[in-house]
C-alpha cells in the first residue's frame, strides 16, 4: 500500500528521514494474545504525511521487514498462530521501527508441528560426549491427544501470562559458526568444552500479555518491547544435559531502549531493568538428563524460597511465571525474574551502585569466584576472617561486623528445608 506522498522534496526527505523514525509508529488493530476465532487484521501509521516510494511491508516469520517482505495492501486474514512484524521501508531501509504482535490459537499450539517450516533439525552438538542434540519442537502428543488432558492443558495455558520472543530464526538456529551469524541456540557457550557462542547477543522483540493474578484476574500484563537475548547459565547450555535452556534479556540502546521501564513485579516493586533472566529450571525438572532429577521434577522450589526469604523479612529476587512462545512456538514453563547486578543492589539495598559487590561464579568455565561488579575485597577479607575464626576469638567476633549472621542463619535454614541439592 503506498503512503501518501510529502510536501517536502527528496532531497530534504534524505535529511528528515532519522528523525521522523522515532515520531512514527505503526498500530494493529487487534492486541497480541489468544483467539479462538478468525478475524481480519488492518495495519495504519501514526503518521499519514509519509514520503512517497514507501510501503508498508511485514513478515510473518520473525524476520525484520525489509524492502523484498511482503507489502501491505488489504486488510490480514489472522486463522492460526501468527507472529506479524511490520514497518514503512523507503528504498533507503526502514523509515519506522519494527512493530511486532504475537496472536495465539490454542489447538494450533497443541497441534505445534515437530518439523516447522525453516528451523533444523538438530540443534548444538554434544561436549562431554559424541552426538548432536535432535531438534524438538512438538507439543507431547501422548498428552494432547488425550481428550481429558487436552482441556486441561488449554486450560493451563491461559491461567498464566505469556511472554513471546521473537526474532529471525537464524538468530536462535543457524548452525553458521559466526559471532554474528550464528544461532544461540547452536553455539550455547557451556562453561566446560567448547566455549563457541558464550555471549553471543542477538535482537529481539518481546510481548508480555495475560492475567497478572489468574485466569479470573481482571489485570493484565500489556508490554512489548525490544532488547537483545543471550542464553544465560552454566550445565545448563550443555545440549547432552538439557535441550531447554535459560535465557537472558538485555536492554541497550542499540536493540532498542537502554533500559525497560515496567512494573512487572507490581507497583511497590522496582520497575526499570537493565537485564532479565528467564530461567527454564534445570535442576529437578522433567527435561534434565538425570532420571533421578527427573523424578524429584516440580517447578515451585526456587520461587518458593525467593517467598520464603521475602517473609523472613530479608532482600530477594523478584520473579513470576511465564508460558514462553519462540517465534509462536511453545517453549515451556519458565520463570522471568530480576537479575542480581548492581542495578538490583541499589533498587533493594539503596546507596549507589558502585557501593555494591557482586560475586559469582565465573562464568566462561572453571569453578572460581569472580566480581561480576565492585571488588574481590570485601569477598576476600570475609572468607580470609571466617577461615581464622577457627582458632582466634579476635577473628570469630570480627564476623559480626563483616557478615549479617541472623540472614545467614535464615538462609542457611530456607535452603536446607528445601532440600538444596545444587548450592554450596
Amino acid at each position: 500500500m503506498k503512503i501518501q506522498q510529502s510536501l517536502f522534496g527528496l532531497l530534504l526527505l534524505h535529511i528528515l528521514l532519522p528523525l521522523q523514525a522515532s515520531a512514527q509508529q505503526l498500530a494493529f488493530s487487534k492486541p497480541h494474545g489468544f483467539y479462538d476465532q478468525t478475524f481480519s487484521l488492518e495495519i495504519s501509521c501514526s503518521q499519514l504525511d509519509l514520503p512517497e516510494h514507501t510501503t508498508i511491508r511485514y513478515t510473518l516469520d520473525g524476520s525484520d521487514p525489509t524492502l523484498s517482505s511482503v507489502a501491505y495492501t488489504q486488510p490480514i486474514t489472522v486463522s492460526g498462530n501468527t507472529i506479524l512484524r511490520a514497518a514503512v521501508v523507503a528504498d533507503t531501509g526502514r523509515v519506522t521501527p519494527v512493530t511486532t504482535a504475537t496472536y495465539l490459537f490454542l489447538d494450533d499450539v497443541l497441534n505445534q508441528s515437530n518439523t516447522p517450516e525453516g528451523y533444523p533439525d538438530t540443534w548444538g552438538e554434544y561436549t562431554q560426549m559424541s552426538g548432536t542434540a535432535i531438534a524438538d519442537y512438538e507439543m507431547d502428543s501422548e498428552m494432547t491427544t488425550n481428550p481429558t488432558l487436552r482441556a486441561k492443558i488449554k486450560e493451563g495455558l491461559k491461567k498464566l501470562p505469556v511472554l513471546s520472543i521473537v526474532s529471525d530464526k537464524d538468530n536462535f538456529f543457524s548452525h553458521e559458526n559466526d559471532s554474528v551469524r550464528g544461532g544461540i541456540y547452536i553455539f550455547t557457550g557451556p562453561p566446560v568444552g567448547d566455549a563457541t557462542g558464550h555471549g553471543w547477543t542477538r535482537p529481539a522483540s518481546i510481548e508480555l500479555f495475560g492475567p497478572k493474578g489468574g485466569v479470573d484476574s481482571q489485570e493484565v500484563y500489556n508490554l512489548t518491547a525490544n532488547c537483545g537475548i543471550r542464553l544465560h547459565g552454566g550445565h545448563g547450555r550443555l545440549a547432552e544435559k538439557n535441550p531447554k535452556h535459560s535465557f537472558r534479556l538485555v536492554f541497550k540502546k542499540e536493540y532498542g531502549s537502554s533500559s525497560l521501564n515496567y512494573p512487572l513485579f507490581g507497583a511497590d516493586e522496582p520497575s526499570t531493568f537493565k537485564q532479565l533472566v528467564l530461567r527454564c529450571h534445570f535442576g529437578n525438572a522433567w527435561q534434565h538428563w538425570g532420571e533421578d532429577n527427573r523424578k524429584r521434577a516440580q517447578y515451585t522450589r526456587d520461587v518458593w524460597a525467593r517467598h520464603m526469604q521475602r517473609k523472613m523479612g530479608h532482600t530477594s529476587v523478584n520473579a513470576l511465571y511465564v508460558h514462553l512462545f519462540l517465534n509462536g512456538m511453545y517453549w515451556g514453563l519458565y520463570n522471568l525474574a530480576e537479575r542480581v547486578n548492581d542495578q538490583f543492589g541499589k533498587d533493594h539495598l539503596g546507596g549507589k551502585k558502585s557501593d555494591v559487590d557482586v560475586i559469582k561464579i565465573e562464568e566462561d568455565g572453571g569453578n572460581h569466584i569472580e566480581a561480576a561488579e565492585g571488588t574481590l575485597d570485601g569477598w576476600n577479607n570475609l572468607v580470609a576472617t571466617a577461615r581464622a575464626a577457627a582458632t582466634s576469638d579476635e577473628a570469630y567476633a570480627q564476623l559480626d561486623t563483616l557478615l549479617d549472621i541472623d540472614q545467614f542463619i535464615d538462609y542457611m535454614l530456607i535452603n536446607q528445608y528445601a532440600g538444596n541439592t545444587d548450592w554450596d
